[in-house]
């Protein structure tokens, strides 16, 4: 009987720390998702001040989700966001709108499907 209720206690807070986490991932995604628009908007205005600013918040951002976010994924994947950050901070820099707004679309792609990939659904798990 004791085996019987450490398992279901164990399935319990399993579960809880799956939901807790994916819930973190994805909040965190769509406030990140949602700078990239209003970067993406930014530079399709022309706008660079302000697209030099949403460079900065996102950068600042992505600095304090990674630690939390380097626990539950994979390295590569922050890797690759790092890299294509690095790429449209530069591309930002040097105002070239087509291969920023091309960066700015693989960025939101590396950032938004983290959250589909962790989930715990059985497409995941098997």
């Amino acid at each position: 009987m004791r085996l019987m209720i450490f398992l279901i206690i164990s399935v319990i807070i399993f579960i809880t720390f799956a939901v807790w986490t994916q819930n973190m991932l994805e909040s965190s995604a769509g406030n990140l998702g949602r700078h990239l628009d209003h970067l993406e908007a930014a530079i399709k205005n022309d706008n660079w001040p302000s697209a030099d600013n949403q460079v900065k918040a996102i950068t600042r951002l992505w600095n304090e989700n990674k630690k939390s976010w380097q626990i539950f994924i994979n390295h590569e994947e922050v890797d690759n966001i790092d890299s294509s950050l690095a790429r449209v901070k530069q591309l930002v820099e040097i105002r070239e709108k087509a291969d920023a707004l091309a960066e700015i679309a693989v960025l939101k792609l590396f950032i938004l499907h983290i959250p589909e990939k962790e989930s715990l659904s059985l497409v995941n798990v098997f």
